[in-house]
């Protein structure tokens, strides 16, 4: 029998992947299925960018290799972006284009990380940081985040020799699973640590248009510079452009062209079309914008409404379309999530999918219309 790579030993099989064939299952044997589980948007794609999709169709060439770091249209857009919205300045040598932000997230660990490199991760987190290092042949060091933290990482617990031989940082701001969000000074502290360590910070930014709190977003490069910084950024979330697998990474240029380089060896760059179609995303006025919003917390309060009557507790983050929620007394994780699928019909996600520190969570996904979160919820027993 073939041996397959013995660092697959350390992941396992993506948890969404199984959720959507235990759904299908489900769905075909008859049962009607809430899914509150996986964060891929219902809402509808605006026009304007299925539009500029077809359009491209007719573009001269459409159909061969794109440029490797992606089309200057898109590039000099999300330049614009950043400026308007951010105060931030970039160059195209600062910009790259991905296949979506979780190939950016793994294409980036072989551009800075050597076999053996200590790569830190928050947990819980988004678990792709951490099965892609091991994937790699680095090593994740996590570090707990907690309701009392608000969620944020404390990096002064980091033990030193684990510092010395770290090369990035990954953190998610606004943060899934649990929805936090970090502020400016925040920001500016783990800046200093990273480039003091000479260590890289990424911000996972896929969720930085959904501020609930209707705060303005914030990126990491906002009066910091770029040095020693990258974030990746994805048209997932804000614009329900899940599919179409387009992101970016914007931030140190030196950085930015050792990513050029990996990803010139193992892709070809996203096709030409679905690149036009993300440049017309970042042209939508940002009022619809605001009305996406609008939509989660619209949704978001309603779904917190029933759960307090409910007895479920949740911590209240400001950000995502997610609520993170505490298992009720007298369940484990399974137990209660196993319940909510068998007898009400309703998918959520084990907080242990997202790290070991998930285990007593789980979490909500807000990615269907009010009415379906407001049954899924009311159905469920008083856990007083």
């Amino acid at each position: 029998m073939i041996k397959v790579n013995n660092r697959l030993n350390n992941i396992q099989e993506y948890h969404f992947k199984k959720i959507g064939d235990m759904k299908r299952k489900l769905i075909k044997d008859g049962k009607k299925i809430i899914d509150l589980g996986i964060g891929d948007p219902d809402i509808k794609i605006n026009p304007k960018i299925t539009e500029a999709l077809i359009n491209a169709l007719s573009i001269k060439k459409f159909n061969r290799y794109p440029p490797y770091s992606g089309i200057d249209e898109l590039k000099l857009k999300i330049i614009k972006y950043y400026k308007d919205i951010f105060n931030v300045n970039l160059k195209l040598d600062e910009v790259i284009i991905t296949i979506g932000s979780k190939e950016g997230i793994s294409s980036i660990i072989p551009s800075i990380c050597n076999i053996g490199d200590y790569v830190l991760v928050p947990n819980p987190s988004y678990q792709v940081y951490t099965a892609a290092a091991y994937l790699w042949g680095a090593l994740p060091y996590e570090i707990p985040l907690t309701e009392k933290n608000n969620y944020l990482p404390d990096f002064s617990i980091i033990p030193n020799h684990i510092v010395q031989k770290s090369k990035l940082f990954f953190i998610n701001y606004p943060n899934n699973p649990t929805g936090a969000t970090a502020n400016s000074d925040f920001f500016k502290e783990i800046v200093g640590f990273c480039r003091k360590k000479n260590i890289v910070l990424i911000n996972d930014s896929a969720y930085i248009e959904i501020i609930n709190s209707r705060k303005k977003p914030i990126s990491v490069l906002q009066n910091n510079g770029n040095e020693n910084i990258i974030e990746l950024g994805s048209f997932s979330k804000t614009y329900s452009m899940t599919g179409f697998r387009i992101g970016y990474a914007v931030g140190d240029r030196n950085v930015i062209a050792a990513l050029s380089k990996v990803k010139s060896n193992i892709d070809s760059g996203q096709f030409m079309p679905v690149q036009y179609a993300a440049s017309a995303a970042l042209d939508i006025d940002r009022e619809e914008i605001k009305r996406v919003i609008d939509i989660y917390l619209e949704r978001k309060l309603k779904a917190q409404s029933i759960l307090r009557a409910k007895g479920i507790k949740y911590f209240n983050g400001e950000g995502t379309f997610y609520i993170w929620c505490s298992v009720p007394k007298g369940y484990n994780t399974d137990e209660f999530c196993d319940k909510l699928l068998s007898k009400y019909g309703v998918i959520v996600t084990p907080g242990y999918c997202f790290g070991d520190l998930g285990y007593g969570f789980f979490r909500l996904a807000l990615t269907t219309n009010t009415l379906n979160i407001e049954t899924a919820l009311s159905n469920f027993e008083d856990f007083k």
